[in-house]
C-alpha cells in the first residue's frame, strides 16, 4: 500500500499555492509598473527587458501575484512617464526668467546621427538648474540651416519665448557657427540670442596648435611608442612592476594617450615621467629588452621636453575642468582665467626655458586671443557682461578704462531692457484676468495725462525714482565690498533686493555655461542605448530614454 503525504507536508503544499494564487490591488499593480518604468529609464534599459526570462523569474519570486505587462504596455507607461516630466519641465521653464542652450551631434554605433539640446537656467532660489531638452535623430544632412530648426523646433515644444533665449552654445565646426548666424536672423523668434563656442574644445584647438611644433610633435610620438612597447609586451610589463617594487616606485601602470585629447597626451607624460627610472631599467636589461627594442628610451633632451610640457598642460587642465562645470557658473570666469593664464603661466620672461617651450607658449598665446577674439571683444559680448556680474570679477581689471565703461553702460542697458520686459507679460495677465481692458486714450489726452503726471510728481517720487534706476545700482555694485563667500549666485541671493535691476541681467547673463559639455555628455548614456544590440529601438523612443534618464531625478 502506497504510503500517503503527511498531514503537514499537504496544508503546507496548499499554503504555497494559496500564497502564489494570492492577488494584488490595482494600486500595488500601478506601484510595481511605474518602478519597471522608473528602473528602464534609470538605468537606461532597453523595454525589451521585461520579455527576458531572468527578469520574469525575478518579478514571479518579488511578487508572484504581478502580472508582467506587455512590452507595448511598458512602452505606453514609458510614454506617459516623458509627457508628464515633459509638463513639470515646461512649467520650471516658464517661471525662469532667462536661459541658455547647448548643443552637439554625436553619431552612433550604427552611424545614426543624433542632436542633443540642454537648457540652462537660474530660479528664483538663485539655482542653476540644468535640463536635457532634447535627443533629436537627424534624417537631414547636418548643414547650419537644418541645426537652426532642429533649435527652434525644439525650443517651441518647450514654449520658451524668445527674450528668454539667451545664447546657444556649441562646438567649432563650421556648421554650428552657421546655425547660430542663422538664428540671429530671426529675431522675431530668437531675440538677442548670442552663439558661444564651446570653451573646451576651443581650447583643445588652441594646444593642439601649439603641440605641432616638430621638437614636441617628435616627443610625444617617442613617448607613445616607448608606452606601446609595454602595452603588447606582457613580459615587459611584469619586469615593470618588479623594478617598481625595487626602487620603491608606486605601482602605477604606464596610460596611453588618445591623440584626439590633449589632455591624456598630458597624463601619459606625467605617468611616464612617474615611471621614468623603473621603466629605464627594464629598457637597460638585456634579459628582458631586446637590443632592437632598448632605443625606444626617450633622450635626454627629450625627458626634459617632456617634464616641461606638462609643467605647461597642467594649469590647461585645471582650467578646462573649471570651466566644464555643470552645477556651478561658468562662463564668467572663462576671460578673467584666460588673461590670468596669458600673464602668470604664458609668460615670456622665463630665461631658462627651452625653444620648444618659448615657441610653445607664443603659439598659444597668439591662437587664444585669436579664438576668442580677446583683443577685439564687444563690449556687449556675453562673456564681458557675464564677468561683469560676478562679484568676483565685477571691477574687470584685465581691461583698459574705456573698454571697461563700456561694458558696464551695457550691462546697465541691458538691465533696465530686462526689468521693462519682464514687466510687460505681467500686465498683460493682470489685463487678461480682470476682464475688459479700459479703451486705451486718444493720444491728445495720453500726452496731456503724461504732463500733468510730471508736473505733479513729488520730490520723494523723484528721488525714488533715481535711486532705483539701473545706472544707480551699477554704481552701487561697484562699491559694494560684501565679500562672494560661495559663488555669484548665493551673493546674489543675498543681495538681490539692494539691486532688483542688475539681478534680471545677472540671471540673464549668468545662466550661460562656457562648455557644450552638457550636451556631450548626453551621448555617454544614449550610446549605451542606441548600440548593436538596440538597433530596432526607434529614435522617437531614444529621446524619451534619455529625457527620462537625465531629469527625473532633478524634478
Amino acid at each position: 500500500m502506497a504510503s500517503q503525504p503527511s498531514t503537514s507536508s499537504t496544508d503546507k503544499t496548499t499554503q504555497q499555492s494559496l500564497h502564489f494564487q494570492k492577488a494584488i490591488t490595482e494600486k500595488r499593480k500601478k506601484e510595481i509598473t511605474d518602478a519597471i518604468v522608473e528602473f528602464i529609464a534609470l538605468d537606461m534599459r532597453p523595454i525589451n527587458v521585461v520579455e527576458g526570462e531572468g527578469f520574469k523569474q525575478l518579478m514571479k519570486k518579488m511578487e508572484p501575484g504581478y502580472v508582467l505587462p506587455k512590452r507595448s504596455s511598458i512602452s505606453q507607461a514609458l510614454s506617459l512617464k516623458y509627457s508628464d516630466l515633459q509638463d513639470q519641465v515646461s512649467a520650471l521653464i516658464e517661471n525662469s526668467s532667462a536661459l541658455s542652450l547647448t548643443t552637439d551631434i554625436w553619431t552612433s554605433l550604427n552611424m545614426e546621427a543624433y542632436m542633443s539640446v540642454t537648457c540652462h537656467f537660474i530660479n528664483q532660489e538663485w539655482e542653476l538648474c540644468n535640463f536635457v531638452l532634447a535627443t533629436k535623430a537627424m534624417e537631414v544632412s547636418h548643414t547650419g540651416v537644418h541645426i537652426a530648426q532642429l533649435l527652434g523646433e525644439v525650443a517651441e515644444s518647450f514654449a520658451i519665448p524668445n527674450y528668454k533665449r539667451v545664447a546657444v552654445v556649441h562646438d567649432n565646426a563650421s556648421n554650428m557657427k552657421l546655425s547660430t548666424e542663422t538664428l540671429k536672423k530671426e529675431p522675431e523668434k530668437w531675440g538677442n540670442v548670442q552663439g558661444v563656442f564651446c570653451s573646451g574644445h576651443t581650447l583643445q584647438l588652441c594646444i593642439n596648435s601649439a603641440l605641432k611644433q616638430d621638437r614636441i610633435r617628435r616627443t610625444i610620438s617617442a613617448a607613445r611608442n616607448l608606452v606601446g612597447h609595454f602595452k603588447k609586451s606582457a613580459k615587459a610589463t611584469i619586469a615593470l612592476k618588479d623594478k617598481q617594487k625595487q626602487q620603491n616606485v608606486v605601482e602605477h601602470s604606464l596610460t596611453q594617450d588618445i591623440a584626439t585629447r590633449w589632455n591624456s597626451t598630458c597624463e601619459m607624460l606625467d605617468r611616464l615621467l612617474e615611471q621614468r627610472w623603473p621603466v629605464t631599467a627594464v629598457l637597460s636589461d638585456p634579459s628582458i629588452t631586446k637590443k632592437g627594442d632598448r632605443t625606444l628610451d626617450l633622450s635626454t633632451e627629450q625627458w626634459k621636453l617632456a617634464q616641461d610640457l606638462v609643467e605647461v598642460l597642467r594649469p590647461l587642465i585645471t582650467l578646462t575642468e573649471v570651466l566644464s562645470q555643470e552645477e556651478n557658473v561658468s562662463l564668467s570666469s572663462a576671460v578673467p582665467m584666460l588673461f590670468n593664464l596669458k600673464k602668470r603661466h604664458l609668460s615670456l620672461e622665463e630665461e631658462d626655458e627651452t625653444p620648444a617651450i618659448r615657441e610653445m607658449k607664443k603659439t598659444l598665446i597668439t591662437e587664444i586671443d585669436n579664438r576668442w577674439q580677446l583683443l577685439t571683444m564687444e563690449p556687449k559680448s556675453i562673456y564681458l557682461l557675464s564677468s561683469a556680474l560676478d562679484q568676483r570679477f565685477k571691477h574687470l581689471k584685465f581691461l583698459q578704462n574705456d573698454m571697461r565703461n563700456l561694458v558696464y553702460t551695457e550691462v546697465v542697458h541691458l538691465a533696465e531692457h530686462l526689468h521693462q520686459q519682464q514687466a510687460v507679460p505681467g500686465e498683460e495677465k493682470e489685463q487678461a484676468a480682470g476682464g475688459e481692458e479700459e479703451p486705451e486714450a486718444p493720444p491728445h489726452k495720453k500726452r496731456r495725462q503724461q504732463e500733468i503726471s510730471m508736473l505733479m510728481q513729488s520730490d520723494e517720487e523723484e528721488e525714488e525714482h533715481n535711486e532705483s534706476s539701473a545706472a544707480k545700482e551699477m554704481e552701487q555694485y561697484l562699491k559694494d565690498t560684501t565679500k562672494v563667500q560661495s559663488g555669484p549666485l548665493t551673493w546674489w541671493k543675498q543681495n538681490s533686493d539692494r539691486y532688483p535691476k542688475l539681478a534680471f541681467a545677472a540671471k540673464y547673463c549668468l545662466c550661460v555655461p562656457a562648455t557644450s559639455t552638457p550636451s556631450e555628455r548626453i551621448f555617454s548614456k544614449a550610446g549605451y542605448i542606441v548600440n548593436k544590440t538596440r538597433s530596432s529601438l526607434l529614435p522617437e523612443n531614444v529621446n524619451k530614454l534619455v529625457f527620462l534618464a537625465h531629469n527625473m531625478k532633478k524634478v
